[in-house]
This record gives C-alpha cells, sequence and structure tokens, in this order.
C-alpha cells in the first residue's frame, strides 16, 4: 500500500471515529432506550434537540415531518434495522443540497436527495421527462466532467513519473512532466469555458423548474418534489447499506460509511476500492455526514440523562 493510500485511510477511520470501528456501538446505544417501544416517532422538530443542536436551520424543519414518516413507514419497518434512520437522513440531505428543493449540482444531482437522472429514472422509477433544457444541461455535464477527469489522469501520470524517479529524474522524466502540464493548462482553460456552458445550462434548467407547480414537476421532474424525492432517496440510502452489508460483511451500523460512500460515488466504485473510494469528494462527504450524525447522537445520549452537566460537556466539547 502505498503512503498516500495509507494516510487517506487513516484519515477516514480518524473522522468516522471508534464508534464506526467498533461496529457502531454509539448509535446502537443512542436508541437502546427506544428499544420496544411502539410509539410513533414525533414529526416536530423541536422533539429532536440533538438535531436541532448539531444542524440549527429553519429549512430542515419544513421536510422534516415527510422524513420522519418515510423513515417510520410501516410497511418498509426501516426503523427496526437502522435505528438512527431519521438522523443519519437530516445529515445526509444537509450535505446534499442544504435542504433547498431546487438545488441543481454541477454533475446534474437535483432536488433535496440530489438524485442522478438515471438513478432517478432507473432504480427509483421517478419521472424524468427529456426537454431541450435537460439535453443541454446533460451534455454540458458530460463534457465538464470529462474534461475533469482527463485533468485528474494527467496529473495522475505526473505523480507516477516523479514516484518512479526516487528523487533522481532523468531528463527524458523531465520533458514528460512538462509535456503533461503544458496539456493540464490546456484543458483547465477549456474546462473554464465548458464551465460557463455549465453554469447556462444549469440556470436555463432551474428558472424551467421554478415556473412550474409541484403537480406539474411531478410529471415532469419529480426529484424536485419532496413529497416524492425524499422517500426516494431514503429508499436508495437503505439499499446501499444493505448491499454493501451482503457483500463485505458485519453489522448494518458498520455498513454505513459505506452505503454513503457507495450513494456518492456509485456502488460499483464502492466495491471496488474495498468500502471507500480513493476520491476526494466521496471522502469529505461521508466524513462530514459521519462527523454530524455521530455527534447527533451522543448529544442524543447527554440529552437522555436529563443532567444539564453532561448535555453542556457534550457540546463544548464538539466546540474544541
Amino acid at each position: 500500500m502505498d503512503e498516500k493510500r495509507r494516510q487517506f485511510l487513516i484519515e477516514v477511520a480518524a473522522i468516522a471515529g471508534a464508534a464506526a470501528l467498533d461496529g457502531f456501538g454509539l448509535l446502537r446505544v443512542s436508541y437502546a432506550q427506544d428499544a420496544g417501544s411502539n410509539t410513533e416517532p414525533s414529526t416536530n422538530i423541536k422533539d429532536y434537540p440533538h438535531i436541532i443542536d448539531i444542524l440549527p436551520s429553519k429549512r430542515i424543519e419544513t421536510y422534516f415531518p415527510l422524513i420522519v414518516k418515510a423513515c417510520s413507514d410501516p410497511k418498509k419497518n426501516y426503523l427496526s434495522e437502522i435505528p438512527f434512520l431519521i438522523e443519519l437522513d437530516v445529515c445526509k440531505i444537509w450535505k446534499e443540497s442544504l435542504f433547498e428543493w431546487d438545488a441543481l449540482s454541477n454533475s446534474g444531482a437535483a432536488g433535496l436527495q440530489q438524485l442522478m437522472e438515471p438513478t432517478a429514472r432507473v432504480d427509483l422509477g421517478l419521472n424524468v421527462k427529456s426537454s431541450p433544457e435537460l439535453d443541454s444541461l446533460t451534455q454540458a455535464v458530460s463534457e465538464y466532467s470529462k474534461l475533469q477527469s482527463e485533468i485528474a489522469s494527467k496529473r495522475q501520470e505526473i505523480y507516477k513519473i516523479v514516484d518512479s524517479g526516487n528523487n533522481d529524474l532523468t531528463q527524458e522524466n523531465i520533458n514528460s512532466i512538462n509535456k503533461l502540464r503544458k496539456q493540464i493548462r490546456e484543458l483547465e482553460k477549456k474546462k473554464d469555458s465548458v464551465f460557463e456552458t455549465l453554469k447556462v445550462a444549469k440556470n436555463s434548467y432551474i428558472s424551467k423548474i421554478r415556473n412550474m407547480s409541484m403537480e406539474e414537476l411531478k410529471d415532469f421532474d419529480a426529484r424536485f418534489v419532496p413529497e416524492v424525492a425524499l422517500p426516494a432517496g431514503l429508499d436508495y440510502i437503505v439499499k446501499m447499506i444493505r448491499e454493501c452489508k451482503k457483500f463485505f460483511g458485519g453489522s448494518i451500523d458498520m455498513n454505513v460509511w459505506r452505503g454513503l460512500a457507495a450513494y456518492n460515488s456509485g456502488l460499483r466504485t464502492t466495491k471496488t476500492w474495498s468500502g471507500m473510494p480513493f476520491i476526494s469528494q466521496t471522502v469529505n462527504y461521508t466524513r462530514d455526514i459521519m462527523l454530524n450524525l455521530t455527534r447527533m447522537l451522543e448529544l442524543k445520549i447527554a440529552y437522555s440523562t436529563n443532567d444539564a452537566s453532561i448535555i453542556a460537556e457534550t457540546k463544548r466539547r464538539f466546540e474544541q
């Protein structure tokens, strides 16, 4: 294992914390007092101070009842399998879209749950109709992603040349590096131009979306309809966690971070990279969600004691 990969894994383990390494014991403990309860979870965000304290956003309050209802759907019984699913989905949506219903990323992911078109249409059965605006967006996203991949590939070539030289580069090595650097500069200029095209395409599609009613959007692009997209995204993250459990083994709890990685970068990529793709965006995505999730559940434990000093100390620790 090279040093860069080793450091990457150390970072993931350190940020995910001991709770991840021991099978997310923290997550199970935080819900131990709820075991065997048949009480329907509250849809009032004010009954979840451990969530409010970590993510104090009014936008969460708007969609929180939909999240709770999706998580507690008796037909799916998700909470018996993943009792911390409400907190997990809140943290994930916050990272995905900051709870903005019309969010649209540079990769084409859309809505609160940031669903890609193929995932939404094929895997989740949502309506996403073809249109000139969507075609333009898809083409711009494809061109931009292709340039990003080409730039990353050439940077990796430089890394391989430097890594193989043992601090003793030949003139041929230097010439190759300079050639690659020139190619990267040219690609960066092209990428800037394509990015402008992408911005125009995004703005055009968002403008079209904002001028539609929710009923119209259900038929046109359901990724932007909270009542549809929220449960669909929830189904998908649960599916990713289950698939990771099936492939990697271990408990459901231990596969939460792998499921998040799969939601972000794809299940196949996650399997190929043994659970955590060597992709900085995916690492940061998983890290940020895990950090907020573990803090929420530590606070849940603190609040369950009804001891003001324990609650205050827990909050203080987060600020350090």
